[in-house]
C-alpha cells in the first residue's frame, strides 16, 4: 500500500486570526496500482491533500505513511527519493516549469539522477511520446511560447521521465481541448495498466474521472464524505447531488432511465459506455 493517512489535520496560518482549517481528521488508504479520483467543492481541501502526500506540507496532527515510512520523519535525501517515486503535476503548470527549452525541462530530472546522456535522451523521447508531444516539433521550443495545454503536457512529461510509481495530478485536464483531454486520459490509463502506476487525480469534472478512475473520494471541508467505487455512482447519485458537485448530463440521464426499467453496468459509466448500454437496451426492446 503506497499511502496510509491516519487522523491527519492541517490548518493554514494556525494560531493566527485568519487561520483556515483545510484538512480535518482525515483517514484514508490509497491502494497500490489504483486510479483514484478526488472531488469536492472549491476549498474542500483537495490541493492541500495532494501537497501533504508529497510532503510539501506536513500534517499538524496525525500521520501519513508511504510504504510504511512516516513522511514527517524523512530526511532531505529521503524526501528527494520520495519525489522521484511520487511525482506531482500542479494545477498551474507554469508554477513548475523553469527551463527555457522543452527538452531541458523534461531532461532535468533524469540528469539530476546522474543518468548518462543516452538514457536521458531516451527518457525524454519516451515521456514526450507518452504525452503526445512530437519530439521533432517540440524539443527545441521555448517553454514561454507554449500554450497552457502544451505546458501541462510538458509538466507531465517532466514527471514521467522520472518513471514514478505514483502520480499526483491537480486538475490535469484544465486548458485542454477535447482531443487533448482524451489523449491525456488515455496516456494515464496506459501508464496504470502497463506499468501499474498509481494515479491520484483531483478534478471538478466527474465525466473526466469516469473515463479512467476505479474509485472516487469526495472531500467536504477537509473531510471524506464519500468513498466509493465509480461503478456504484448511480446508487449514490442522490448523495452526490446533495454535495453540490457538477454532475455530467449523461449520468443524470442514466439515473432517470433506471426508474423506467433500464439497467446499467457499473463497469463503464463514461458517456460512451452509458450511450452504448442505452442503445443495446433500446434494440432489445424494439426486437421484443
Amino acid at each position: 500500500m503506497p499511502f496510509i493517512i491516519e487522523k491527519v489535520a492541517f490548518t493554514y496560518q494556525k494560531g493566527m486570526a485568519f487561520a483556515q482549517k483545510a484538512i480535518k481528521g482525515l483517514n484514508l488508504t490509497l491502494n497500490d496500482g489504483e486510479i483514484l479520483g478526488i472531488m469536492g467543492a472549491t476549498g474542500s481541501g483537495k490541493s492541500t491533500f495532494l501537497q501533504l502526500l508529497i510532503a510539501l506540507l506536513q500534517p499538524q496532527q496525525g500521520t501519513i505513511l508511504y510504504n510504511r515510512r512516516n513522511l514527517a520523519q524523512l530526511k532531505r535525501k529521503e524526501l528527494a527519493a520520495l519525489r522521484q517515486e511520487v511525482g506531482m503535476v500542479f494545477q498551474y503548470p507554469e508554477q513548475q516549469i523553469f527551463a527555457d527549452q522543452v527538452y531541458d525541462e523534461i531532461a532535468f530530472g533524469p540528469r539530476n539522477m546522474k543518468l548518462n546522456r543516452e538514457e536521458v535522451d531516451q527518457r525524454v523521447k519516451e515521456a514526450m511520446s507518452q504525452t503526445g508531444l512530437d519530439f521533432a516539433r517540440y524539443h527545441e521550443r521555448l517553454t514561454i511560447s507554449l500554450s497552457s495545454g502544451e505546458k501541462r503536457r510538458v509538466a507531465l512529461a517532466s514527471i514521467l521521465a522520472l518513471k514514478p510509481r505514483c502520480l499526483l495530478l491537480d486538475e490535469p485536464t484544465a486548458g485542454l481541448d477535447m482531443e487533448g483531454r482524451k489523449a491525456l486520459l488515455g496516456c494515464l490509463k496506459d501508464l496504470n495498466q502497463r506499468d501499474n502506476v498509481t494515479i491520484i487525480m483531483v478534478t471538478h469534472h466527474l465525466s473526466h474521472l469516469l473515463a479512467i478512475c476505479q474509485r472516487l473520494v469526495v472531500l467536504d471541508e477537509g473531510r471524506v464524505v464519500m468513498d466509493t467505487p465509480t461503478g456504484q455512482l448511480l446508487a449514490n447519485y442522490e448523495s452526490l447531488r446533495e454535495l453540490d458537485l457538477e454532475l455530467p448530463a449523461h449520468l443524470e440521464a442514466a439515473y432517470r432511465l433506471q426508474h423506467r426499467g433500464f439497467s446499467f453496468s457499473g463497469e463503464d459509466l463514461s458517456m460512451a459506455g452509458v450511450a452504448r448500454q442505452i442503445a443495446q437496451q433500446l434494440r432489445v426492446r424494439s426486437e421484443g
